[in-house]
């Protein structure tokens, strides 16, 4: 469940720069514990996140919505967490049946000897999530068009989709929540090689698309 409420209503798009999360200066000061600045970057990342897309479809992507700000949020908070430790994390989606019903999960990974797996700290804030049914995934990335989100197997540690290096850069790509009901484009994140997030809504999306 996402972690901060919904804010006023706003058509803006929510881009989120990193450079707001680990600029090199504040780390350079001296006196402070690599926990305290993450503290101190989760809490930037839910403040600059609390931004409510424009959505005038009823309750029913409600959930949806939020499931895109929590999401957004994370992946800056797990991107300044690689840089800053200087170990690759990653993001790996997961769709499988549960009773009948397609559910996707997202496994936040770090890079360990052994290869990847679940981080050992941060484990409630990282934790597996899974997003909400009424939306399926679609996940494109800039060497791998239409990317299959399947079962994930733990025993077999596989890589992560997306990873964040330790050196600040992020797999190129867009995710796609869309209607399981009308199979539209409800929302949309996409992000470059260096991190820069973007959020839009199916309306926005439209638009940037005809400009």
């Amino acid at each position: 469940m996402p972690i901060w409420g919904t804010g006023a209503r706003s058509s803006a798009r929510l881009k989120i720069s990193p450079s707001i999360l680990h600029g090199r200066n504040p780390l350079a000061v001296e006196g402070f514990s690599l926990i305290e600045l993450l503290i101190a970057v989760l809490v930037i990342v839910l403040l600059t996140s609390v931004v409510s897309l424009n959505v005038g479809r009823g309750d029913g992507t409600v959930a949806v919505k939020e499931d895109v700000k929590h999401l957004a949020a994370l992946m800056n908070y797990v991107q300044a967490e690689a840089e800053m430790s200087g170990v690759d994390h990653g993001l790996y989606l997961e769709e499988k049946s549960v009773q009948g019903a397609d559910t996707t999960t997202g496994y936040w990974l770090r890079r360990y000897d052994q290869g990847w797996a679940e981080p050992r700290g941060s484990r409630e804030l990282l934790a597996p999530f899974v997003f909400d049914e009424n939306a399926e995934l679609m996940l494109t990335l800039a060497e791998s068009p239409n990317v299959e989100i399947g079962e994930r197997d733990p025993e077999l540690r596989p890589a992560p989709q997306v990873i964040f290096f330790a050196s600040g850069e992020v797999t190129e790509g867009q995710l796609e929540w869309m209607s399981r009901d009308t199979g539209e484009l409800l929302f949309s994140v996409d992000w470059n090689f260096f991190g820069d997030f973007n959020l839009q809504t199916s309306d926005e999306r439209l638009d940037a698309d005809q400009r």
